[in-house]
Protein backbone atom coordinates (compact mmCIF):
# COMPACT_ATOMS: atom_id res chain seq x y z
CA UNK A 1 0.00 0.00 0.00
CA UNK A 2 2.44 2.71 1.12
CA UNK A 3 4.42 2.09 -2.46
CA UNK A 4 1.24 3.65 -4.39
CA UNK A 5 1.10 6.75 -2.07
CA UNK A 6 3.25 9.36 -4.31
CA UNK A 7 4.06 13.01 -3.01
CA UNK A 8 0.65 14.01 -4.30
CA UNK A 9 -0.74 11.89 -2.85
CA UNK A 10 0.40 12.33 0.80
CA UNK A 11 -0.61 15.88 0.71
CA UNK A 12 -3.99 15.10 -0.53
CA UNK A 13 -4.31 12.45 2.43
CA UNK A 14 -3.08 15.55 4.89
CA UNK A 15 -5.40 17.53 3.34
CA UNK A 16 -8.37 15.46 3.86
CA UNK A 17 -7.37 14.64 7.38
CA UNK A 18 -7.14 18.31 8.21
CA UNK A 19 -10.80 19.01 6.44
CA UNK A 20 -12.20 15.91 8.59
CA UNK A 21 -10.39 17.51 11.41
CA UNK A 22 -11.53 21.03 10.84
CA UNK A 23 -15.03 20.63 9.35
CA UNK A 24 -16.67 17.04 10.18
CA UNK A 25 -19.15 19.48 13.08
CA UNK A 26 -18.77 22.82 11.15
CA UNK A 27 -22.40 23.85 10.57
CA UNK A 28 -22.20 24.88 7.09
CA UNK A 29 -22.53 21.73 5.14
CA UNK A 30 -21.00 23.58 1.95
CA UNK A 31 -17.41 23.14 3.90
CA UNK A 32 -18.63 19.33 4.63
CA UNK A 33 -18.84 18.92 0.98
CA UNK A 34 -15.19 19.70 0.44
CA UNK A 35 -14.07 16.67 2.58
CA UNK A 36 -16.00 14.17 0.66
CA UNK A 37 -14.58 15.58 -2.49
CA UNK A 38 -10.81 15.27 -0.76
CA UNK A 39 -12.33 11.61 -0.26
CA UNK A 40 -12.84 11.00 -3.54
CA UNK A 41 -10.17 12.75 -4.83
CA UNK A 42 -7.41 10.97 -2.34
CA UNK A 43 -9.61 7.18 -3.40
CA UNK A 44 -8.84 8.15 -7.04
CA UNK A 45 -5.25 9.10 -6.97
CA UNK A 46 -4.32 5.94 -5.31
CA UNK A 47 -6.54 3.97 -7.87
CA UNK A 48 -5.23 5.02 -10.47
CA UNK A 49 -1.61 4.96 -8.92
CA UNK A 50 -2.12 0.61 -8.80
CA UNK A 51 -3.69 0.19 -11.82
CA UNK A 52 -0.34 2.02 -13.64
CA UNK A 53 1.51 0.22 -11.40
CA UNK A 54 0.13 -2.69 -12.60
CA UNK A 55 0.12 -1.78 -16.60
CA UNK A 56 -3.37 -1.55 -16.22
CA UNK A 57 -5.30 1.87 -18.15
CA UNK A 58 -5.32 4.71 -15.38
CA UNK A 59 -6.58 7.42 -16.49
CA UNK A 60 -10.28 6.71 -16.98
CA UNK A 61 -10.86 7.30 -13.09
CA UNK A 62 -9.43 11.12 -13.39
CA UNK A 63 -12.35 11.34 -16.18
CA UNK A 64 -15.11 10.10 -13.25
CA UNK A 65 -13.29 12.19 -11.30
CA UNK A 66 -13.36 15.30 -13.65
CA UNK A 67 -17.21 15.30 -13.32
CA UNK A 68 -17.19 16.32 -9.44
CA UNK A 69 -14.39 18.83 -10.11
CA UNK A 70 -16.76 20.81 -12.01
CA UNK A 71 -19.67 20.68 -10.12
CA UNK A 72 -18.37 20.87 -6.46
CA UNK A 73 -15.84 23.61 -7.24
CA UNK A 74 -18.31 25.52 -9.21
CA UNK A 75 -20.70 25.06 -6.64
CA UNK A 76 -18.85 26.16 -4.31
CA UNK A 77 -17.91 28.77 -6.17
CA UNK A 78 -21.26 30.22 -6.70
CA UNK A 79 -21.68 30.08 -2.91
CA UNK A 80 -18.50 32.44 -2.48
CA UNK A 81 -19.92 34.65 -5.24
CA UNK A 82 -23.58 34.94 -3.71
CA UNK A 83 -21.86 37.02 -0.83
CA UNK A 84 -21.42 39.71 -3.16
CA UNK A 85 -23.73 39.51 -6.33
CA UNK A 86 -26.40 36.78 -7.72
CA UNK A 87 -23.99 34.53 -9.31
CA UNK A 88 -26.91 31.50 -10.30
CA UNK A 89 -26.55 32.78 -13.93
CA UNK A 90 -22.91 32.59 -14.25
CA UNK A 91 -22.43 29.56 -12.50
CA UNK A 92 -25.03 27.46 -14.90
CA UNK A 93 -23.64 28.99 -17.80
CA UNK A 94 -20.22 27.70 -16.56
CA UNK A 95 -21.57 24.44 -15.54
CA UNK A 96 -23.47 24.08 -19.28
CA UNK A 97 -20.48 24.61 -21.72
CA UNK A 98 -18.30 22.63 -19.30
CA UNK A 99 -20.63 19.81 -19.28
CA UNK A 100 -21.11 20.03 -23.26
CA UNK A 101 -17.55 19.43 -23.73
CA UNK A 102 -17.60 16.44 -21.77
CA UNK A 103 -20.34 15.35 -23.22
CA UNK A 104 -19.23 15.86 -26.66
CA UNK A 105 -15.38 14.04 -25.58
CA UNK A 106 -17.56 10.83 -24.10
CA UNK A 107 -18.82 11.29 -27.73
CA UNK A 108 -16.19 11.14 -29.80
CA UNK A 109 -13.27 10.34 -27.80
CA UNK A 110 -11.67 7.55 -25.95
CA UNK A 111 -13.32 7.09 -22.41
CA UNK A 112 -9.59 5.72 -21.59
CA UNK A 113 -7.81 8.64 -22.18
CA UNK A 114 -7.90 11.34 -20.25
CA UNK A 115 -10.29 14.24 -21.13
CA UNK A 116 -7.70 17.08 -21.38
CA UNK A 117 -9.14 19.47 -23.31
CA UNK A 118 -12.59 19.61 -20.83
CA UNK A 119 -9.92 19.51 -18.63
CA UNK A 120 -8.01 22.76 -19.97
CA UNK A 121 -11.39 24.78 -20.57
CA UNK A 122 -12.24 23.83 -16.70
CA UNK A 123 -8.83 25.52 -15.75
CA UNK A 124 -9.84 28.60 -17.38
CA UNK A 125 -12.94 28.90 -16.22
CA UNK A 126 -11.48 28.37 -12.53
CA UNK A 127 -9.31 30.78 -12.97
CA UNK A 128 -11.68 33.45 -14.04
CA UNK A 129 -13.85 32.57 -11.18
CA UNK A 130 -10.94 33.19 -8.67
CA UNK A 131 -10.53 36.52 -10.35
CA UNK A 132 -13.87 37.53 -10.46
CA UNK A 133 -14.02 36.74 -6.34
CA UNK A 134 -10.49 39.14 -5.89
CA UNK A 135 -12.02 41.50 -7.98
CA UNK A 136 -15.04 41.69 -5.67
CA UNK A 137 -12.86 41.61 -2.50
CA UNK A 138 -11.16 44.62 -3.90
CA UNK A 139 -14.75 46.73 -4.46
CA UNK A 140 -15.70 44.85 -0.81
CA UNK A 141 -15.72 47.98 1.58
CA UNK A 142 -15.92 46.07 4.42
CA UNK A 143 -12.85 44.95 6.31
CA UNK A 144 -11.51 41.57 5.69
CA UNK A 145 -8.56 39.75 7.40
CA UNK A 146 -7.40 38.25 4.82
CA UNK A 147 -4.18 36.37 7.09
CA UNK A 148 -7.89 34.45 8.58
CA UNK A 149 -9.96 34.34 5.53
CA UNK A 150 -11.02 31.21 4.89
CA UNK A 151 -12.48 32.29 1.75
CA UNK A 152 -9.30 34.00 0.43
CA UNK A 153 -7.51 31.09 1.26
CA UNK A 154 -9.53 28.54 -0.38
CA UNK A 155 -9.59 30.80 -3.55
CA UNK A 156 -5.88 31.40 -3.75
CA UNK A 157 -5.29 27.55 -3.68
CA UNK A 158 -7.75 27.05 -6.92
CA UNK A 159 -6.11 30.05 -8.49
CA UNK A 160 -2.61 29.05 -8.22
CA UNK A 161 -3.06 25.87 -8.82
CA UNK A 162 -5.63 26.12 -12.43
CA UNK A 163 -3.10 29.20 -13.45
CA UNK A 164 -0.11 27.23 -13.14
CA UNK A 165 -1.55 24.10 -14.98
CA UNK A 166 -3.10 26.40 -17.63
CA UNK A 167 0.74 27.81 -18.46
CA UNK A 168 2.35 24.39 -18.43
CA UNK A 169 -0.44 22.98 -20.77
CA UNK A 170 0.28 26.01 -23.23
CA UNK A 171 4.27 25.96 -22.59
CA UNK A 172 4.27 22.29 -22.65
CA UNK A 173 6.84 21.50 -25.53
CA UNK A 174 9.01 24.27 -23.84
CA UNK A 175 9.20 22.07 -21.06
CA UNK A 176 10.11 18.53 -22.27
CA UNK A 177 13.09 19.07 -20.03
CA UNK A 178 14.48 15.58 -18.23
CA UNK A 179 15.27 16.30 -14.82
CA UNK A 180 15.85 12.83 -13.70
CA UNK A 181 15.78 9.46 -15.93
CA UNK A 182 12.11 8.64 -15.45
CA UNK A 183 10.81 12.42 -14.95
CA UNK A 184 10.40 15.92 -16.89
CA UNK A 185 9.74 18.89 -15.33
CA UNK A 186 6.75 19.15 -15.72
CA UNK A 187 6.65 16.52 -13.16
CA UNK A 188 8.11 18.37 -10.30
CA UNK A 189 6.35 21.55 -11.46
CA UNK A 190 2.72 19.78 -10.80
CA UNK A 191 3.98 18.62 -7.26
CA UNK A 192 4.77 21.96 -6.76
CA UNK A 193 1.15 23.01 -7.39
CA UNK A 194 -0.42 20.29 -5.32
CA UNK A 195 1.57 21.22 -2.55
CA UNK A 196 0.50 24.76 -3.33
CA UNK A 197 -3.04 23.93 -3.56
CA UNK A 198 -3.79 21.53 -0.81
CA UNK A 199 -1.39 23.34 1.48
CA UNK A 200 -4.18 26.34 0.83
CA UNK A 201 -6.86 24.42 1.54
CA UNK A 202 -5.41 22.86 4.97
CA UNK A 203 -4.37 26.41 6.04
CA UNK A 204 -8.31 27.33 4.53
CA UNK A 205 -9.96 25.06 6.51
CA UNK A 206 -7.75 25.93 9.68
CA UNK A 207 -9.14 29.61 9.34
CA UNK A 208 -12.30 28.00 9.27
CA UNK A 209 -12.44 25.61 12.33
CA UNK A 210 -9.86 27.99 14.96
CA UNK A 211 -8.77 31.07 13.46
CA UNK A 212 -11.31 32.70 11.72
CA UNK A 213 -12.84 33.14 15.68
CA UNK A 214 -9.96 34.34 16.72
CA UNK A 215 -9.39 36.82 14.12
CA UNK A 216 -13.74 37.97 14.47
CA UNK A 217 -12.64 38.42 18.26
CA UNK A 218 -9.56 40.49 17.56
CA UNK A 219 -11.35 43.06 15.23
Amino acid sequence: MLHYLTIPIITEIICFGCSILCLFDNTNPSWKVLCIYLFFTCVTEIYGVYLKTNHHANQWPYNILLVLQILVTSWFFNILFKKFMKSKSVIITGLAFLLAAYLYEIIYHDFFKFYEPTYNIMSVLFVFYSLFYFYFLLKNLNYINLKYSADFWWVAGVLFFYFGSTAVNIFRGNLTVKITPKHFLTYYIYIALNIFLYGCWSYSFICRRWLTTTSESLS
